[in-house]
């Protein structure tokens, strides 16, 4: 089995310093991750100089549907200002020579390929490297297995417009696909702001399906939460992503498990953000919730274009009250 899923590189494909990489699964989950390792590329990296520093910083968080959504027209909405803007991504991919051959014992996820309508599906390095912003993105599993198409790998990024420090991945523990969340920090003149991108299982595999009902996903946010923020004990910090939580909402277990580290904000967005697979009724799955100092305001809305994604994005600001 390969070792590339630990190593990481710039946009150019050149070695980069290894992000550090932050055990959450539990130790029983090490062989079913081995597979799925197997299969996957680098870390891709890159810190670009940014746009000059105000307030507030706005943050969103976004299932860009494998290339499906318009990523470009999203950004170009929320930056439109030339404001500090972080985008915390779910369901991207990346593609090129750096990935292994998906070879026997290997694992990966079905291929989705979408088409963006309002431009072409586009890769997250090559947006970063076309746009000049900060990238950290960590795969989380294979998109499509042999013969499938050119060899792409999906995962979960954050991308910014100022610079990112301190990138960790911290790998979940194992339910039904291997799920990797990426972690950076943003220096403020008031202090460091640690940003984390996260996607749970939306099921358990078929033999524990039980645990589908919450128990899977409770299970990784409960890893999630050891490891996020860690040592930032008492800076702000936002979590974000797309918890999967189809069964009860707001009532699953793991989204309470996060809003007792997360109180913020009080009064979330009622709004349901993904159309369900089954029906196409609308759930909350995606979340944005905050942890900040005394003085510091989170607040964010959901926007009612899903850019073509099958989710709509959350946007948000975050900083010190004026």
């Amino acid at each position: 089995m390969n070792d590339v899923w630990s190593t990481c590189i710039d946009l150019d494909g050149y070695p980069a310093p290894t992000v550090p990489w932050t055990p959450a699964a539990h130790a029983e989950d090490r062989s079913a991750l081995r597979p799925w390792r197997a299969a996957v590329g680098p870390v891709r990296v890159a810190n670009a100089p940014g746009v000059a520093w105000r307030w507030p910083l706005t943050v969103a968080v976004w299932n860009a549907r494998v290339g499906g959504g318009a990523i470009r027209s999203l950004w170009a909405h929320l930056a439109r200002d030339r404001s500090p803007v972080i985008l915390l991504l779910q369901e991207v991919f990346a593609t090129g020579p750096d990935l292994p051959e998906a070879g026997p014992g290997a694992a990966w996820a079905p291929r989705i390929a979408d088409e963006p309508q309002s431009e072409r599906r586009t890769d997250i390095v090559s947006l970063a490297r076309d746009t000049g912003l900060s990238l950290l993105y960590v795969p989380s599993m294979r998109n499509g297995g042999p013969g499938g198409g050119f060899p792409e790998d999906r995962g979960n990024a954050i991308l910014a417009n100022v610079p990112l420090s301190s990138p960790r991945a911290i790998e979940l523990s194992f339910e039904r696909q291997r799920r990797v969340a990426a972690a950076a920090t943003v220096t403020t003149a008031e202090g460091d702001i640690a940003f984390c991108s996260c996607h749970l299982d939306n099921r358990a595999p078929w033999r524990y399906m039980w645990r589908t009902l919450g128990s899977a996903r409770e299970r990784q946010m409960a890893g999630l939460l050891d490891a996020f923020p860690g040592s930032v004990a008492e800076g702000a910090c936002v979590l974000g992503g797309d918890f999967n939580t189809w069964v009860g909402g707001r009532r699953e277990p793991a989204y309470r498990l996060a809003r007792d580290h997360f109180p913020l904000p009080r009064k979330p967005d009622p709004n349901p953000t993904h159309h369900f697979e089954l029906g196409g009724w609308l759930r909350h799955s995606d979340h944005l919730m905050f942890r900040l100092p005394p003085g510091w305001h989170g607040e964010y809305r959901r926007l009612d274009d899903t850019f073509g994604s099958d989710h709509y994005p959350l946007v948000g600001t975050v900083g010190p009250l004026a």
